[in-house]
C-alpha cells in the first residue's frame, strides 16, 4: 500500500522516508476478503520488500500448524496456503523436504496411527514476529525501536497466561488474531509482547533496551 511522500520515518529501521505502509500482522494471513480492522505501519520500500520475502513462508507455515483447529483456520489453510503451495515449487519442496514421521496420539496419549509433521522455518517465524512486534510497538506507543533496543523471540505451545492480569488485550480480525502487551512505566522500550494466531499458534517476545556504555572521566 503506498503513501503520499511524507517525513514520515520507517517505523522498522527508523533511517529511511516512509513511502509505503505495511499490515501488522501480514495482511497475507488473512482470507479475503479481508478484515477492516487490519493494523498499518509507516514502512520504507526496502523494508517492505525484505518482508515480503517472509511473509508466504510465514503464511505457509502458519496455515500447515493450525488447520486441524477448523472453522476459520481451516479455511485459511485451504484457501491461502494450498493455493500457495501449488504454485510456489520451490516452498513445497522445502516442506516437503523436512516432513519427519511421528505418532498419531489421542489427548489420552493413545497412539492411532503414523503420520507426517512439518517444522516450522525457524527464520521466517522469528523474523515476522520480530517485524510485528516493532510494528506494534511503533502503533501502540508512536516510538521507533530501530537499533535503540534487542528483541528476543519466542513460540509457546499453549497461551501464556502467567502475566494476564498486567498485560492489555487487544483482538482484530473477528479474533483471529489476538495479542496481549505492556511496557515498564519508566523504561522507552522494555516490554513484552505475546500473540495468537487463530488460537493454534502461540508467539512472543521481548525488547529489552540497550544500556548506554558508562561514561569514562577525562
Amino acid at each position: 500500500m503506498k503513501i503520499k511522500e511524507t517525513n514520515t520515518t520507517c517505523c522498522y529501521c527508523g533511517i529511511r522516508k516512509a513511502t509505503t505502509k505495511d499490515h501488522v500482522p501480514p495482511k497475507a494471513i488473512f482470507t479475503k476478503p479481508r478484515p477492516n480492522d487490519l493494523i498499518t505501519v509507516p514502512c520504507c520500500f526496502e523494508c517492505n520488500n525484505l518482508a515480503s520475502k517472509f511473509d508466504e513462508k510465514f503464511k505457509a507455515y502458519l496455515g500447515m500448524h493450525i488447520a486441524r483447529q477448523g472453522g476459520e483456520a481451516e479455511r485459511f489453510f485451504k484457501e491461502g496456503v494450498l493455493p500457495t503451495t501449488k504454485y510456489n515449487g520451490k516452498l513445497r519442496r522445502n516442506i516437503f523436504n523436512s516432513m519427519y514421521p511421528v505418532n498419531i496420539a489421542t489427548k489420552a496419549g493413545i497412539i492411532t496411527g503414523k503420520g507426517k509433521a512439518v517444522p516450522w522455518d525457524n527464520e521466517a517465524h522469528d523474523i515476522t514476529i520480530e517485524r510485528i512486534i516493532r510494528g506494534l510497538f511503533f502503533h501502540h506507543y508512536g516510538k521507533i525501536i530501530g537499533d535503540n533496543a534487542e528483541i528476543n523471540t519466542y513460540w509457546f505451545k499453549k497461551p501464556e497466561t502467567v502475566l494476564d492480569d498486567k498485560l492489555y488485550e487487544t483482538s482484530i480480525a473477528n479474533g483471529n488474531f489476538k495479542y496481549q502487551y505492556n511496557k515498564v512505566e519508566e523504561s522507552e522500550f522494555d516490554s513484552v509482547w505475546l500473540f495468537n494466531f487463530y488460537n493454534g499458534h502461540f508467539a512472543g517476545g521481548m525488547i529489552l533496551s540497550k544500556k548506554s556504555p558508562p561514561h569514562l572521566p577525562d
